[in-house]
């Protein structure tokens, strides 16, 4: 059932982000502005004009006094004082400039900002002043040492409108983040299929769009895993009842092939009955190997226990005596723990232990020992069962765990069906642990570890 989740769109969001970057600009602009304003009035900085306001008021005084009064030119304002012969009286000019002086009387050069003159008449000749239409410090350690105030001024509304527009679009970045959350949750709720969540909404339409979809999903997916769950508890249910069922015809056959042995037979009808007493004791492991992989496949939750380290490897240790015992086998123990925490399902690590301890027996020569090493390393309890058989195979070392896969004729016998291994890492895997298959150094040999995650010890 599709939510009613509503929200503004995406292109309503994406031009609120534009006018606030717009508004943000102008701010920043409006700040440099008011910096420099206020910079002028407090006489930081000289206005560009300043320098010719100066000339202009002096420049009857320039024009009028007797003798000429080069005090009256502004500072950093070069003149040239020409005779109406155009013989040059006085001048702070460099040669160039004076060369320019000259070329702006005869009309030849007109004024710039960056270059400006301004001609002023004098009863026995002219004076020429040059100099420059720009803003600068009032204190003349500023204008040596900064950047001119044009290029200050551009810089520092460029880093004003920068910044701006960097926390505008961090701050959106962080409410469009907010938004997404609901998603990510969701997502990676359904995806570990955990479907018993309220799925969240946001206040953006398109994204709600996505949520919703992501609820049809979840309902679809709930009922998908409900109606396989439902299936492989059938078929499961199927199997069970196929093994059983098969017990009983399966008996008769053998107790019947026991009885005609009784009987006098002929040798060729004795190998029939044989082959037919044989073959029934077949179809009996096969159907309880049936049994066993329904068992392993329908553990979905285990009984936990924070146990102990040591606790656990004496049980296992007591475990490994036994099957060691009641086949007749020496078993080398070596054990190296520390004083950690395991969570465990005793019943179930057995049975994981167990199988490991049987395919050791099983595989390994006449008379030779069984090893058991129990370690903590890496953060895990490592159980390892080695033997001194023919060791797995390069397709036994991918494959050995699979359920019925019974790989190389080296390692297996007419009454291994492929179980062992397969009901370990079973285990392993519920205790969200690991199987590790190896073969010894030596090349003589297979060692298999089960490794159990530790936990902290507080």
């Amino acid at each position: 059932m599709e939510l009613n989740r509503k929200g503004q769109s995406l292109q309503l969001i994406f031009f609120k982000y534009l006018l606030s970057v717009a508004f943000g600009l102008a701010v920043s602009a409006g700040l440099a502005l008011l910096l420099f304003t206020m910079a002028y009035r407090h006489n930081g900085i000289v206005p560009a004009d300043a320098t010719e306001q100066s000339i202009l008021q002096n420049k009857t005084k320039i024009a009028e006094t007797e003798p000429f009064d080069s005090s009256l030119i502004p500072e950093n304002v070069g003149y040239a004082y020409f005779a109406d012969d155009g013989h040059l009286i006085s001048s702070n000019m460099s040669a160039v400039e004076r060369k320019k002086a000259v070329a702006f009387l005869r009309g030849e050069v007109m004024s710039t900002p960056s270059s400006s003159f301004m001609e002023i008449k004098r009863p026995e000749g002219v004076v020429v002043t040059h100099y420059t239409l720009k803003p600068r410090y009032t204190d003349p350690w500023m204008e040596d040492h900064f950047p001119p105030v044009n290029y200050f001024f551009a810089v520092l509304m460029v880093s004003l409108c920068f910044i701006s527009a960097m926390a505008i679009t961090v701050i959106w970045a962080r409410r469009l983040t907010k938004q997404l959350t609901p998603m990510i949750e969701a997502s990676e709720e359904i995806a570990k299929q955990n479907l018993d969540i309220e799925i969240g909404t946001s206040t953006i339409k398109e994204f709600n769009g996505v949520l919703n979809a992501l609820e049809k999903m979840k309902i679809a997916l709930d009922q998908s895993l409900r109606e396989n769950w439902s299936e492989e508890a059938k078929r499961k249910n199927q199997i069970s009842s196929l093994a059983h069922d098969l017990k009983t015809p399966v008996a008769i056959i053998q107790g019947n092939a026991e009885l005609l042995k009784e009987t006098k037979l002929s040798d060729e009808q004795r190998g029939y009955v044989d082959f037919i007493a044989k073959n029934s004791s077949r179809i009996s492991a096969y159907a309880h190997a049936l049994v066993q992989v329904n068992q392993s496949s329908a553990i979905k939750e285990l009984d936990l226990k924070r146990v102990h380290v040591p606790i656990v490897v004496e049980k296992i240790r007591a475990l490994a005596r036994e099957i060691a015992v009641a086949h007749g086998r020496p078993i080398d123990e070596s054990t190296h723990t520390g004083d950690g925490f395991v969570s465990v399902d005793y019943k179930q690590l057995e049975r994981g232990v167990q199988n490991l301890l049987m395919n050791a027996v099983q595989y390994a020569p006449e008379a030779s020992a069984v090893e058991l090493l129990i370690t903590t390393r890496e953060n895990f309890l490592e159980i390892t069962v080695g033997d001194r058989g023919p060791g797995f195979s390069d397709e036994d070392l991918i494959r050995a765990s699979e359920p019925f896969y019974r790989g190389d004729k080296s390692r297996h016998s007419s009454t291994h069906y492929g179980l062992g291994l397969y009901t370990a890492k079973t285990v392993a895997d519920l205790h969200h642990g690991s199987l590790r298959l190896t073969n010894r150094s030596s090349g003589q040999g297979a060692m298999v570890t089960l490794m159990l995650p530790l936990e902290n010890s507080l």
